[in-house]
């Protein structure tokens, strides 16, 4: 990571990352990442850094575009291969421990040690299952993409399934605990599929979408 002064803060419900690279003054580099729940405005870039989305997985990969009962994509790596951030952003979330039991198997539980980043674009990414994390990764953190962030692994109920990352896109939905959101509510195939080969394609609107369409709220399965 490039070296970087970071100051964030809640003003109201925009979450505000300023990235100050060392000696340019911290006005010249402060933005806000977010608009409440859901998306930024587009257009809106983190200042003085690139905007293009990587793919987050380091080494070969296998994935295809179905996924089980809900919308996301496991992308199949040997254990321990490298994961980058996929954008550049700011880190919401991460999860050091695994707290899934299979004699529990509790839903929130399954994604074992995992994060989640908000981008440029406003869009979250996460990433799930994984054998570690980067040990200075932390929530608040400013990231830029293809920043390292942990290692392919097999975490939560991944534990009986070759390693892979379970890689999901969703809005940011705040004070809702909305795992069952940030695990995807959107296919990203279609966007891994361009980021694999050096393109940009950008979620941005489709992610969109599904906000204008559901909206951040509670699930009638989930609470």
């Amino acid at each position: 990571m490039a070296p970087l002064r970071m100051i964030t803060s809640a003003i109201g419900a925009a979450l505000v990352v300023s990235v100050t690279p060392v000696g340019v003054p911290a006005a010249s580099a402060a933005l806000a990442v977010g608009d409440g729940p859901g998306l930024s405005s587009p257009g809106t870039a983190l200042a003085g850094v690139g905007a293009s989305r990587v793919f987050p997985v380091r080494g070969p990969t296998s994935y295809v575009a179905a996924h089980h009962d809900y919308p996301a994509t496991d992308l199949f790596a040997d254990c321990g291969t490298r994961v980058v951030a996929p954008i550049t952003g700011a880190v919401l979330e991460v999860s050091r421990v695994d707290h899934w039991r299979p004699s529990t198997d509790r839903p929130r539980d399954r994604g074992g040690k995992s994060f989640s980043i908000v981008g440029f674009d406003g869009v979250r990414y996460y990433g799930s299952h994984l054998r570690s994390l980067a040990g200075d990764i932390r929530p608040g953190m400013a990231v830029e993409a293809g920043d390292p962030i942990g290692r392919v692994g097999r975490t939560g109920n991944a534990e009986y399934v070759p390693c892979h990352l379970h890689f999901g896109l969703s809005p940011e939905c705040r004070d809702r605990g909305d795992w069952w959101i940030r695990r995807g509510v959107v296919s990203p195939y279609r966007f891994l599929r361009s980021w694999e080969h050096g393109r940009d394609r950008d979620p941005r609107q489709t992610v969109r979408h599904w906000l204008h369409r559901n909206g951040c709220r509670w699930s009638d399965a989930f609470g």
